[in-house]
């Protein structure tokens, strides 16, 4: 037998007559005090009755006894004069108490220990003027302790649940008082906190090249947030997951101006000496319903000198199917301000073909999931093509992302895809790497195909 059997085969037992025993004395020690405040409760009733038996006010007597059904437990009362003789009763349950057949000693004169019977004195000038008899049941006492000591437990339960499930977090921020300058304290700088947490996530833009598959070449890049976490792990993140996850903490970041400064700036760089490359930048669901934003963005471009024209906004298609009609109008806001919107993570809901009737957009990016499943799957390699075929009629173009193998890029070219991203072409890369990539490849200006036709390349650029 092993070490940890045994040493179970002790402590179990243990733990269980542990509790055994605390649950035996707090159970005597919750009936010793109901018996007690029992006890003191007849008295209190006996001393409210003392008037109204002087001036046989019997009516009040009554009232009194009447207002015993209040108190949980108290089944029956009987008020007895010193001869003996019934002047009032009550009964819960319609049973009147036997005074007379009753014991006066607590639970161990009756079959069931959690009955009592109490009996009170009512006495004026030392001369006993009646007795009052009440019978008691403990157990609806015992049973409003265990429903309130089961609420108290619970509900921090409940709590623990919530915080755990909806990940709320509790943050504590000091405010200076007024006379914190007398002291040399100053207040709470929310930017200075927000620059130093950016500073010790280490948080960087890294890209991700965007493919076109008839030649392989570099079309543009999508941002990505590169996390280096302190256990170690790198975590490559869009953009508008980042920022939804800071919005639903309720951490306000400047995180979306910081990106789109910061990736239009090096995106001018690479513009100068490599030619045009469209910049992809995932936005999330309150950006994109922000009136705005557009303007922010484009205020972003005039300060960086790129080219709006080359920036795709995508969105993910949870965001738009939610109501079409208003997304139809915000993707139309975008175009006024010459800015284009794209729909990422596209196809996964059944209603996805029916989106291009209603919404204005130029293309659509296919969902990573679907791609990973058209070897082994008939019926989504079957809505793929479908989904693609609906969006060509549409003049909407087509690109796909999670490509991971070359018969991935195959499949979906053969459909009509025509740029892609992923594993297979590169992973996301720093800028240095990114730009190292440019500088060895030969990049062909090509006009973008009709989207009814066979993709063909016109003219060739080269890199410096």
């Amino acid at each position: 037998m092993s070490k940890k059997i045994i040493k179970l085969a002790v402590l179990v037992p243990a733990a269980l007559g542990a509790l055994a025993l605390a649950g035996v004395l707090i159970f005597n020690a919750t009936r010793h005090f109901i018996v007690e405040h029992n006890e003191a409760l007849v008295h209190s009733v006996a001393q409210s009755i003392l008037p109204a038996l002087l001036v046989n006010d019997t009516q009040q007597v009554d009232a009194v006894l009447k207002a015993l059904e209040n108190y949980p437990g108290i089944e029956s009362a009987e008020l007895v004069s010193a001869q003996g003789a019934s002047i009032a009763s009550y009964a819960r349950s319609g049973n009147v108490l036997d005074p007379m057949s009753a014991s006066f000693e607590l639970a161990s004169a009756n079959d069931d220990p959690n009955q009592m019977h109490v009996m009170a004195p009512i006495t004026f000038d030392s001369l006993i003027v009646a007795n009052l008899h009440i019978g008691v049941n403990l157990w609806p006492t015992y049973l409003r302790i265990i429903t309130w000591l089961g609420i108290l437990l619970i509900v921090p339960s409940v709590i623990y649940v919530l915080i755990k499930q909806l990940r709320i977090k509790v943050r504590f921020e000091r405010v200076a008082a007024d006379d914190d300058a007398d002291r040399g304290g100053s207040s709470f700088d929310v930017a200075h906190a927000v620059n130093a947490a950016m500073q010790d996530a280490d948080l960087s833009i890294d890209y991700q090249p965007i493919q076109r598959m008839s030649d392989d070449g570099v079309f543009g890049m999508e941002v990505v947030v590169c996390w280096r976490h302190p256990s170690g792990q790198t975590l490559h993140v869009s953009p508008s997951d980042f920022v939804g996850m800071a919005e639903k903490n309720k951490i306000c970041l400047p995180f979306d101006d910081w990106l789109l400064r910061s990736a239009c700036t090096q995106a001018v760089a690479w513009q100068h000496q490599y030619g045009p490359l469209i910049l992809a930048i995932n936005i999330t669901e309150a950006q994109f319903k922000e009136p705005s934003f557009a303007q922010k963005i484009r205020d972003v471009c005039r300060d960086t000198q790129y080219p709006h024209q080359l920036l795709e906004l995508e969105v993910n298609e949870s965001v738009v199917a939610t109501n079409p009609k208003k997304a139809a109008a915000h993707i139309a806001a975008f175009a006024e301000q010459g800015l284009s919107v794209t729909i990422d993570r596209f196809g996964l809901s059944a209603h996805s073909q029916a989106l291009l009737e209603v919404l204005p957009v130029h293309k659509v990016k296919i969902d990573g999931k679907l791609v990973q499943r058209l070897n082994n799957d008939a019926q989504v390699k079957e809505w793929v093509n479908a989904t693609i075929q609906h969006a060509l009629a549409h003049d909407v173009q087509v690109m796909t992302d999670g490509l991971d193998f070359g018969w991935q890029q195959a499949e979906l070219q053969s459909m009509g895809c025509i740029l892609g991203q992923g594993a297979y072409f590169y992973s996301p890369m720093t800028a240095v790497a990114f730009e190292s990539l440019l500088s060895k490849r030969s990049f062909r200006v090509t006009r973008m195909p009709n989207l009814r036709e066979a993709p063909s390349d016109s003219g060739e650029y080269s890199a410096a």
